[in-house]
């Protein structure tokens, strides 16, 4: 198979998977999370995303005036561990998460895994507001894992590498 036969298989599959986290995402208890940013406070660094996801936050921080971008990445984001403080331990948030707004500054064009925390069983809700995990969330989240994915910091090194630009 040659490569661009290969390149659009991949593009299928995701679309494909783009379309069942859609459907998922209709069935989500979303209403009871209006103003609440409580999952928000589990936003760390170090997860992964896929290339699609990668390529959506770029193009979306594009949107964004300049000045804003600026205000986020001076940002501190190393804090103390809550309830950890006396221990001197520290946790790294990721670096869309707003921390002088308390919200996500990509929120609409979040990852899959930000769009399943608090609304899945094993993610579950930190204040019990929501009350029902669907079960197609398991189905959609094992043909997430079979993409390639890796964190923002790897994407944006794998990027300057290779010399593409990167507002």
């Amino acid at each position: 198979m040659d490569i661009e036969a290969l390149l659009k298989l991949d593009t299928d599959r995701w679309k494909a998977f783009l379309k069942q986290r859609v459907a998922l995402e209709q069935t989500l208890q979303l209403s009871v999370c209006n103003g609440c940013d409580h999952c928000g406070e589990r936003c760390t660094s170090g997860f992964g995303v896929t290339e699609g996801e990668w390529a959506d936050v770029k193009d979306f921080l594009t949107q964004l005036p300049q000045e804003e971008c600026e205000r986020l990445s001076q940002q501190q984001r190393t804090l103390p561990w809550p309830g950890a403080e006396e221990t001197g331990a520290t946790v790294t948030y990721c670096q869309f998460r707003d921390m002088e707004k308390g919200h996500c500054s990509i929120y609409p064009v979040r990852p899959t895994i930000c769009r399943l925390f608090g609304v899945v069983h094993w993610l579950p809700c930190p204040i019990e507001a929501v009350t029902h995990y669907p079960m197609e969330a398991v189905s959609v989240w094992n043909l997430y894992r079979e993409e390639k994915r890796k964190t923002w910091e790897e994407w944006q090194e794998e990027e300057s590498r290779s010399g593409k630009s990167n507002k």
